[in-house]
């Protein structure tokens, strides 16, 4: 992945981890970003792709990373898909 579409992607998952729909679960965002000097949203922590998709399934917004998920590790994008829907956590790659 290159460092621009990275960093937009990263940029897109912090203002959707700040949309109602996700506020609502009570996540801190330390389960998904290493806090640094700046504030709680540092470097990832989890798959960017696999936060995607989880975010956009809980804000019924289409993934644009589902694809290149499941290219990468089929099943994977349905996995996190029916997680999200059941409200349910699941277990991250870690970055």
């Amino acid at each position: 992945m290159s460092a621009d579409r990275e960093n937009a992607l990263e940029a897109k998952l912090r203002e959707w981890f700040e949309r109602p729909r996700v506020k609502q679960a009570g996540w801190s965002p330390r389960l998904f970003w290493k806090p640094d000097q700046s504030g709680p949203f540092g470097p990832l922590r989890v798959d960017p792709l696999e936060l995607e998709l989880f975010f956009a399934t809980l804000l019924e917004e289409p993934s644009a990373c589902a694809a290149e998920l499941d290219a990468q590790q089929p099943g994977r994008a349905a996995f996190l898909a029916a997680n999200a829907r059941r409200h349910e956590l699941p277990l991250f790659t870690a970055k």
